[in-house]
């Protein structure tokens, strides 16, 4: 007996230091109740404690708190109270399909697949998916989603891992249209949200993208994927200070996301060896994550440690060879490490017969030859005074063609690239200007205007854009007006013109 009132006493102690131990336990289950329906999962765990001190073995309450678990990603958890949920008698009638997501959450995929047995209902279908995908068998998985599909055309959760799948595979038209779909049907579902927001950061529309991260966020309080998914794009669109209070919501989150995205955020704050802290604090958790791998080498060159950097890129580049970011970052790693013989041997599989050498790449090789004495440093010098028009050419080309798709992010990423390479352009500041406000960056489109406005005062399309930008600045107004008159005089027959001349007449600014 008395071990039993001092086993009670530690977990009174343990739910007060939570929320009292005096709490209602039947008021604290509604509660918890209610925030579950709200999505308030952070909140419904707390209450869910106090109500299951009392009464642990209460079916409803085993049942809540199996799927509040769930919907955290605490598959373990959930696995206990599901083990005694089936011991009670009270199993719901989708029990198999919860045992299975448990185990999913705890990564036994193969266990998942012998939850499920033979059931061929689109649920059980849509996480056989999943299993075969941890399994990395993706011809499994595609049959196993088909087939959810055929028995569930509109289901969201089964449109949204379809979606998922095709853009995994770069089928974006495909997983938008899927997505698409699924918001119809499912749009409040966390998992709907989040996926639209990554499908529209692939699509280059990260105005898009943050729109359903904040809806998420808003929905969802405190989930993890949502909040360092809006981070992630605050970061993409230079938006750091809203980034910084993005991440301080998630408090201590060891999410590996979320602990790369804070080392990313010290990093464009300059704070080296703040970033380096939160990388080699974190090394074993952010293993295998190659972005995490490429900032970390960096930050170590920025440090004055380069060779440090070059022994981590190297394994990586043994792995990926063909890809030009890790090349590239490991022959800059070289050249601060004074070895730009090693830097000519890594960039020159770049040169290779009919590849486009990319102008930041020629500039690193007539650097590397320059300081090894190399006989090719002269061509290689003339080689980076004038880069390859195919590059340029190209890029532009897919700028021009992401602006017609309204892939903003990546028309952002090439017009910047052109920019960084070349004396500057009036109509590639003029489109990114034009880019940068439909993301949302203001200021940025508003100097870009400016900037393509002193090089082309004449042409109706950059005076069109400026005077959009000046129209949402104080005192501008008059001056905006202005403007698009003299714009629409050579040009009547633009309808971007006219229809911003006529919005502005009218006092609208979007």
């Amino acid at each position: 007996m008395a071990h039993t009132k001092r086993s009670l006493a530690i977990f009174c102690l343990g739910a007060a230091l939570l929320s009292g131990c005096g709490e209602d336990p039947k008021a604290a289950g509604q509660r918890a109740m209610r925030e579950y329906a709200a999505h308030d999962f952070t909140a419904a765990q707390r209450d869910l404690a106090i109500a299951m001190a009392a009464t642990p073995d209460d079916p409803r309450l085993l049942e809540l708190h199996a799927r509040n678990a769930l919907a955290l990603g605490n598959g373990e958890a959930a696995a206990t109270s599901l083990e005694k949920l089936a011991k009670s008698g009270h199993a719901p009638a989708d029990m198999a399909q919860l045992v299975a997501e448990a185990d999913l959450q705890r990564g036994l995929p193969d266990r998942t697949l012998a939850d499920l047995g033979a059931t061929s209902d689109a649920a059980s279908q849509r996480l056989r998916a999943l299993a075969f995908l941890a399994k990395e068998d993706r011809a499994a998985a595609t049959k196993a989603i088909t087939a959810a599909l055929l028995q569930a055309p509109n289901e969201p959760r089964v449109l949204t891992l379809a979606a998922q799948m095709d853009l995994q595979s770069g089928d974006l038209a495909g997983a938008r249209a899927k997505i698409d779909r699924a918001l119809r049907s499912g749009g409040d579902l966390l998992e709907v949200m989040i996926a639209d927001a990554q499908i529209a950061t692939a699509q280059g529309d990260l105005a898009h993208a943050l729109m359903a991260y904040d809806r998420a966020v808003q929905r969802y309080p405190g989930n993890v994927a949502a909040l360092a998914g809006k981070a992630g794009v605050q970061g993409d669109l230079g938006r750091l200070a809203d980034m910084k209070q993005t991440l301080a919501q998630l408090g201590n989150s060891q999410d590996r996301n979320v602990i790369y995205l804070r080392a990313r955020l010290a990093a464009e704050e300059k704070n080296w060896a703040g970033a380096r802290d939160i990388l080699q604090a974190n090394e074993k958790a952010l293993a295998n994550l190659q972005e995490a791998d490429v900032l970390y080498a960096r930050v170590l060159v920025m440090l004055d440690q380069p060779a440090q950097a070059a022994a981590r890129l190297a394994p990586i580049l043994v792995r990926n060879p063909q890809s030009a970011l890790v090349r590239r970052e490991l022959a800059r790693a070289q050249l601060a490490g004074n070895d730009p013989r090693g830097a000519l041997t890594t960039l020159k599989p770049l040169t290779d017969a009919g590849k486009v050498l990319q102008p930041e790449d020629a500039q690193l090789m007539a650097d590397a030859a320059r300081r090894a004495n190399d006989p090719q440093a002269a061509a290689l010098a003339a080689r980076a005074r004038f880069p390859d028009p195919r590059a340029l050419a190209g890029e532009l080309a897919t700028a021009d063609a992401a602006m017609k798709q309204h892939n903003w992010g990546q028309a952002i990423a090439s017009y910047e690239h052109i920019l960084a390479n070349t004396q500057g352009n009036a109509m590639v500041l003029n489109n990114l200007a034009i880019a940068q406000d439909r993301v949302g960056n203001s200021a940025r489109a508003l100097d870009l205007a400016k900037r393509a406005y002193a090089l082309a005062p004449e042409n109706p399309s950059i005076m069109d854009t400026l005077a959009w930008q000046l129209l949402r600045v104080p005192n501008e107004r008059a001056r905006a007006l202005q403007l698009l008159r003299d714009a629409a005089t050579p040009a009547p027959a633009n309808p971007t013109i006219t229809a911003h001349l006529q919005a502005a007449e009218a006092g609208k600014t979007e």
